[in-house]
């Protein structure tokens, strides 16, 4: 009944969607509401605010399409399977992330020089916001210009661990 475009659509805007009904509905809570009913109204519109922010950011990380493998994040881990290969590595064990020159890979760094290569499109690939995110001192937004640039010329680097954090 829906067509294949739209639905996909959909789904891909789902979050932002549910959050922004969220909205809508403490708004409407809000405006129609005296005292303290208003006040949890319109608390509820900052909430569903966060939430709709939080929701566009994961929606712009997310790639179109599918490559080989799986993503998953563990006990503070990232571990990918892919048919030719692949590998584990502790958050905190990461030295420095970057994005291939196609923007088609992240690139992994662990503080021993080993290089895991993840696809973007990778099924479970979603979940590495989060744990990009728990890295110190990374720049979110920076992060999602480099996303948004597509293609360049080499591999660009998105982060690399403060040489401090590095020595502890």
């Amino acid at each position: 009944m829906i067509r294949p475009e739209v639905l996909a659509l959909l789904i891909r805007w789902r979050e932002v969607l549910a959050a922004l009904a969220l909205v809508a509905l403490a708004l409407w809570w809000a405006l129609g509401s005296y005292g303290l009913m208003a006040g949890l109204g319109w608390g509820g519109v900052a909430l569903g605010a966060a939430l709709a922010f939080g929701a566009l950011q994961r929606m712009r990380f997310a790639p179109q399409g599918e490559a080989p493998g799986l993503v998953e994040i563990d006990e503070a881990e990232i571990r990918y399977f892919g048919p030719r290969g692949g590998g584990i590595v502790a958050l905190d064990q990461i030295a420095a992330l970057s994005l291939s020159a196609d923007a088609g890979f992240w690139l992994i760094e662990v503080e021993s020089g080993h290089v895991l290569a993840i696809p973007r499109a990778a099924q479970g690939s979603e979940a590495l916001f989060d744990a990009f995110s728990s890295l110190p001192g990374l720049d979110i937004a920076h992060l999602l210009r480099m996303l948004a640039q597509g293609q360049a010329a080499r591999v660009r680097p998105v982060w690399r661990r403060p040489v401090h954090a590095l020595l502890t």
